[in-house]
């Protein structure tokens, strides 16, 4: 374990985003399986994670604890998706605390497809913001069954929301299993158009200013849960068959 440790720590340095004061942290996804009694038994990150990184992610989640679920009156394991996130602070003698703390479970996306800005939607200045709600069928499509939007500016007003549905449908989830078997899930998301947030013709995965007073209403009304301590409301939003029942942050030295 200490050669890991030490392995990670060369790997914070080089590897994770620095922020203020060399403090450096990065988001991973994680499968899961969590066995009959609540408890993560295995983790598979993702393919770009590091060995020694995996490793400390591991030891983290399997002190993580949820609800069994019980179907047909039994308690049956389920595959699941974890997203955690890892912090690591410097102190003056050049060590780390390291704090691996959970953000979200339930079936995951691909995140490296941001839906497109409409090119007449630019043209005719139209910002605003859409949000959607659906079913996530076993077999990973969704079904939209409520749009919501807020359309500022231009003639038309139609583009942004077809752009958004579009993204939307066609988003490749993957869903949780139950005893083996994909679950279906209930999923809302919703894409802020802000004209000076284009990245490739495509809208920025997390603007800036993502919503206003009036837009955060309509987010709300739509379903999406709000923290209260002031941080932008999460989307996706995705429903889990698992209930957490103790996941605290774990924190390392190194």
């Amino acid at each position: 374990m200490k050669g890991i440790m030490l392995c990670t720590a060369m790997l914070l340095t080089c590897t994770l985003t620095a922020h203020a004061a060399d403090k450096r942290e990065q988001t991973f996804v994680i499968g899961a399986d969590v066995n009959t009694q609540g408890e993560v038994t295995q983790t598979q990150p993702e393919a770009s994670v590091t060995a020694p990184i995996a490793a400390m992610l591991d030891l983290a989640l399997k002190q993580w604890r949820f609800e069994p679920v019980q179907q047909d009156g039994k308690a049956v394991s389920v595959h699941t998706f974890i997203e955690a996130r890892l912090e690591a602070t410097p102190d003056d003698s050049g060590k780390y605390t390291l704090r691996i703390s959970y953000m979200r479970h339930g079936p995951t996306w691909n995140r490296d497809q941001p839906p497109k800005y409409p090119e007449d939607a630019i043209r005719l200045r139209e910002t605003g913001i859409v949000a959607m709600t659906g079913n996530l069928q076993p077999d990973g499509k969704i079904v939209i069954t409520d749009t919501r939007s807020i359309i500022e500016s231009g003639r038309g007003r139609s583009s942004l929301k077809t752009a958004a549905t579009d993204w939307f449908s066609r988003h490749v989830v993957t869903p949780e299993t139950v005893d083996g078997h994909p679950a279906a899930a209930r999923i809302r998301a919703y894409v802020a158009f802000r004209l000076n947030e284009i990245v490739g013709g495509q809208v920025k995965p997390a603007p800036e200013v993502p919503y206003n007073a009036r837009e955060k209403e309509l987010l709300l009304q739509a379903g999406f849960k709000d923290s209260g301590n002031g941080e932008k409301i999460v989307s996706p939003e995705i429903s889990s068959v698992l209930q957490t029942r103790m996941i605290n942050p774990v924190t390392m030295r190194l």
